[in-house]
């Protein structure tokens, strides 16, 4: 007779949180899925002397692995970085960005797009179009150097490429670009960037894709950008991402039918639910055919008190293991004392 563990067979039949004692955070991983490859980190937030205070655990190695592809989850990092040369551009979010390219030493006019329309619709459909016109925007350079560094949480992460192939949002790192923004009075200013040629995945230990031109990054690197995100006012100044409160509020909630991280859409969300049926949630999903992924906040406090950060990917183009994954830790959570 197969005998199950009081925590897998609480998962099975449905049933509440039904923790052993102590418990650990491998254990909870270990237990859904085994034959396929996973990856997990979870920040738990709690409240001390009136501030927020950050506790992590990561399954096994995914504090430091980059060995699966991280999918459209990526695509919040080149949200932020562009909202960063926004700023240091001194134009405000809701300019016009015009793109072009130079082919046989003449500017090729390709789209345009205002700011939050972009964002929008990676938040609201994941759009590789969108994606890749803000990476063009910033910069393979810009963004591996400037942004996804160590210093700033990113020890790990690599943007190396686009995900269309088509113009006009077609991203080719050998195309000099020309990116104007310009504001609804007119004003503009204009940058000019070419790729160096230089392989950031390959310093970065990518091994997905490519090893060159792959994009990586970890789970605690995708958590530790929403934290800092949702926490910005909470941080200390060092770790602190150089946006405006507006553009804050923005990315976090959208405004005027236009769509921030907050929504009830995503494997996280519709797996909690059954354990934390009134939470709030914020996230970014990304599933192709061989990685299913979600990264999200789930906000219980005014009910069971609990919060936390999530960052989950399974090697399998079914969402099967990651929502396993996800009702798991909701219920290692909601067990903790």
């Amino acid at each position: 007779m197969i005998r199950l563990c009081s925590f897998c067979l609480s998962l099975a039949l449905g049933s509440g949180p039904l923790l052993a004692k102590g418990e650990d955070f491998d254990s909870v991983i270990d237990g859904v899925s085994p034959d396929i490859g996973k990856w997990a980190s979870v920040c738990l937030v709690e409240e001390r002397k009136g501030k927020p205070s950050f506790k992590w655990f990561h399954y096994k190695d995914s504090a430091k692995a980059v060995n699966f592809w991280p999918a459209s989850t990526i695509k919040i990092y080149t949200v932020v970085a562009a909202l960063e040369l926004l700023n240091e551009l001194e134009m405000p979010l809701n300019s016009i960005v015009i793109f072009e390219r130079k082919h046989e030493e003449k500017w090729l006019l390709d789209t345009s797009r205002t700011m939050p329309e972009m964002i929008s619709e990676i938040f609201r459909r994941s759009s590789n179009e969108d994606y890749t016109l803000l990476l063009r925007m910033v910069g393979i350079d810009r963004i591996n150097t400037r942004f996804l560094t160590g210093s700033r949480g990113f020890p790990g992460s690599a943007l190396m490429r686009g995900y269309v192939r088509n113009r006009p949002y077609l991203y080719i790192r050998t195309e000099p670009q020309r990116i104007t923004v310009r504001t609804l009075a007119g004003q503009s200013k204009t940058i000019q960037h070419t790729w160096s040629g230089r392989s950031y995945s390959r310093e970065r230990d990518a091994t997905i894709i490519s090893e060159t031109t792959g994009n990586c990054t970890s789970t605690r690197e995708l958590a530790e950008c929403l934290r800092r995100i949702l926490f910005h006012e909470h941080l200390p100044e060092g770790d602190r991402y150089h946006l405006t409160g507006e553009q804050l509020a923005f990315l976090r909630e959208g405004r005027g039918g236009l769509t921030g991280l907050r929504n009830t859409k995503g494997f996280v969300a519709e797996t909690t639910r059954e354990i934390f049926p009134k939470a709030t949630f914020y996230h970014k999903a990304g599933l192709i055919s061989t990685y299913s992924l979600d990264l999200a906040y789930v906000d219980d406090s005014a009910h069971s008190g609990k919060r936390y950060l999530i960052s989950i990917a399974a090697n399998s183009g079914k969402d099967t293991t990651v929502k396993a994954m996800s009702r798991a830790i909701a219920v290692w959570v909601n067990g903790l004392k």
